[in-house]
């Protein structure tokens, strides 16, 4: 009998006006629909109205009980907390992370996070596909204890012409598809275990 569907949360790292992130994040989401999961997009630019585009003054752990919290922030902090997983889709940004992603993540302290896997995703416009970005996440994303899956989805050329299909998807003969594929994968496994566990010690 298979497990149940992964609750999986896609943050997307650029809040740029021109962006590729979001056909990026299409062509994940589309794989992770098709395993059969549900997937939530916590977008810098376009989710909950645009919140996570102020800079962060007051993180969501910080707030007292009884203090009135923004509901966008409740809203952001539930669905993260009822997530089995994170995919973290970014740009490399001057050789590192995206701050619109570290501005949006920080927001929320490690429980949040903690005891669930991560699956990073960078692009670039160049040949390296955003690569010393994913080396950097792999501090960030274990600090937060969302540790990552050793294999990395690094997308070359991300803007170049007949990089997705119609449907907003890669090819499947692509090497971006492939190293996507070998990352959910690993992912997958990893975000079965973990909340088997997480079950198990409740």
């Amino acid at each position: 009998m298979p497990p149940p569907p992964l609750r999986i949360s896609l943050l997307l790292g650029s809040s740029r006006a021109k962006r590729i992130g979001a056909s990026v994040a299409c062509h994940i989401e589309q794989r992770l629909v098709a395993r059969g999961h549900e997937v939530h997009l916590l977008d810098p630019r376009g989710s909950h109205d645009g919140y996570f585009m102020q800079l962060m003054e007051k993180a969501h752990f910080h707030y007292k009980e009884g203090e009135a919290v923004p509901p966008a922030l409740d809203a952001a902090a539930a669905a993260l907390r009822a997530s089995d997983a994170f995919v973290v889709c970014t740009p490399e940004m001057n050789h590192t992370i995206a701050p619109a992603l570290t501005n949006m993540m920080n927001y929320f302290g490690a429980k949040t996070y903690a005891y669930k896997p991560s699956g990073i995703c960078t692009y670039s416009a160049g040949m390296w596909g955003g690569a010393r970005c994913g080396v950097a996440l792999r501090a960030y994303l274990s600090e937060l204890g969302c540790l990552p899956v050793s294999a990395t989805m690094q997308l070359t050329g991300a803007w170049k012409g007949g990089t997705f299909d119609e449907s907003g998807s890669l090819a499947d003969d692509s090497m971006g598809f492939k190293l996507g594929e070998r990352m959910l994968d690993q992912l997958e496994w990893h975000a079965h275990s973990m909340r088997n566990h997480r079950e198990l010690t409740r």
